[in-house]
């Protein structure tokens, strides 16, 4: 992410200066300070009613041709649940019903800088997926035929909902 060089409200060059315990930049004329904040994004843990994993293959960076759980970046006003099952609706056409949060990160992306990203389980309405251009395929599968999923988050998110020992689509 390419750092402000200029301020935004009154267009003087920053400077760098040492602001609340970090060094940011700020403006030496109108007083404006640049914190950099972390970027949301919510995940889809999704299950079917055979407690099959809903998993996509990503047609775009990050993680290009990666198997991967569904999710992207809230929009402005939206809250975490609603960007959640958007995202999920977004890539695979599929509803579901949000089945509680599994956690809460914070990781560094080459692409996007700073995100916090927020992971729920979502219990699928039905099964007919119909995917968009951010997603090369997309499916539901069981422990024993789950593609790799190599994305470190994505691991640690399925790790943490305890699937497949927990069978969340019978905790509606």
């Amino acid at each position: 992410m390419k750092p402000f060089a200029f301020c935004p409200h009154c267009a003087t060059p920053l400077n760098g200066a040492f602001i609340d315990g970090r060094d940011r930049m700020n403006c030496p004329q109108c007083g404006w300070i640049h914190y950099i904040n972390p970027l949301p994004v919510a995940v889809a843990l999704t299950v079917n009613r055979h407690n099959e994993l809903l998993v996509i293959r990503r047609a775009h960076e990050p993680a290009y041709n990666e198997w991967a759980l569904p999710g992207g970046f809230l929009e402005a006003g939206e809250r975490p649940e609603e960007g959640c099952l958007r995202e999920l609706f977004e890539e695979t056409s599929l509803e579901g019903e949000i089945n509680g949060l599994i956690g809460v990160w914070h990781l560094e992306s080459a692409l996007y800088g700073s995100l916090m990203a927020v992971a729920y389980r979502v219990i699928a309405a039905h099964e007919r997926i119909a995917i968009n251009h951010e997603v090369f395929e997309a499916g539901f599968y069981s422990p024993n035929n789950l593609p790799p999923v190599r994305i470190p988050l994505h691991r640690q998110i399925i790790a943490e909902s305890r699937w497949p020992e927990r069978d969340l689509s019978l905790t509606l």
